[in-house]
């Protein structure tokens, strides 16, 4: 009998330790997830500065994203992989972070101060493709794009160009957009036998991502359509770039109000003014950003404008993007 109530206190006990031990760890992990979250944003805020502290916070809990974004802020604040930042960058490949690998196997002036940087480099990107590999053959999109940069550092770029068309196939809106941008001759990928296939898949993938309510490409598509003179087209997607949160498509977008169809050649066309919208819309991005480019625009238009529709404007725009975080959509790897 007292060897059973041993038992019994031991295993009680020992259900106990695993309950507070288990508890604690998803603790931290809802921690760590609030804490990256809140990076993250900062981060798409670019306020590397206040989002750096929220990673290498959310790091030390074990978030493999959280350490990843806190070595790619310290590599761009140094242009060169620190140890510090290559500390990061291990922790996030050690958790299977693509991306973190590929930055390890990244060669030239990013290895900065270490020494031994380009010793496993080609270790680093094999393991990269390795680790994409099986989860892009399982059909996950995400895998697919991180096979597009492993493929591309490895220099194969007509594999990186077929992963991100099985990207945007399975419906992947960045990989979409992506590979609508890499059509338009800034990667140089794909072959057409005419100008005009290619364009008529850049658009169809534009579309696809904006539909999907991917911003870069909702802003994207306006432009081009607007290029092309399909004007009816671009205006619905002017007016969606105004309900988005991505800071291009929004100063643009009261660039574009303000001018309506008499906007410079090189920008979207409007078929009418709408100076207090727009104006409204520029009041109301500066309050939230402080960006001066933003307060270029306003002094620029402010001349041209009645006092009475600048008053309107004014308090129009104490109503628009209230408490809104402003984006960037800075991609994962691409700077």
């Amino acid at each position: 009998m007292i060897w059973q109530s041993f038992l019994f206190r031991f295993s009680v006990g020992l259900i106990l330790v695993f309950t507070i031990f288990f508890a604690q760890a998803e603790t931290s992990s809802k921690r760590a997830e609030e804490l990256f979250k809140q990076g993250y944003t900062l981060y798409q805020q670019r306020l590397s500065d206040s989002a750096l502290g929220k990673f290498k916070e959310a790091a030390q809990l074990g978030h493999v994203d959280a350490a990843y974004y806190a070595g790619n802020i310290l590599r761009r604040n140094h242009t060169f992989i620190t140890e510090e930042a290559e500390a990061f960058y291990r922790q996030a490949a050690k958790g299977g972070d693509v991306y973190a690998m590929l930055r390890l196997g990244q060669e030239g002036r990013l290895c900065g101060t270490l020494r031994n940087c380009d010793y496993d480099r080609e270790k680093w990107i094999s393991k990269a493709l390795d680790t994409a590999l099986s989860r892009a053959e399982a059909g996950d999109s995400d895998a697919m794009m991180e096979l597009f940069s492993a493929y591309w550092a490895a220099g194969d770029r007509k594999s990186a160009f077929e992963w991100t068309k099985n990207a945007a196939e399975h419906g992947n809106a960045f990989a979409q957009y992506w590979l609508a941008v890499g059509l338009l001759d800034e990667r140089e990928m794909g072959f057409y036998w005419t100008e005009a296939g290619r364009r008529a898949d850049i658009l169809k993938w534009l579309k696809a991502s904006a539909e999907q309510g991917f911003p870069k490409a909702i802003f994207k598509l306006a432009t081009e359509y607007s290029i092309d003179g399909r004007f009816d087209e671009a205006t619905e997607w002017v007016d969606r770039m105004g309900q988005t949160d991505y800071f291009d498509a929004l100063h643009e977008y009261g660039l574009v109000l303000i001018a309506g169809p008499d906007g410079a050649k090189n920008r979207i066309q409007y078929p009418e003014p709408r100076p207090i919208e727009g104006l409204a819309v520029l009041l109301a991005l500066h309050r939230e950003t402080g960006n001066p480019s933003v307060k270029y625009s306003i002094d620029r238009h402010l001349n041209d404008l009645d006092s009475d529709t600048a008053a309107k404007a004014r308090a129009r725009s104490e109503e628009l993007l209230v408490d809104t975080p402003i984006l960037h959509y800075l991609p994962k790897f691409g700077i």
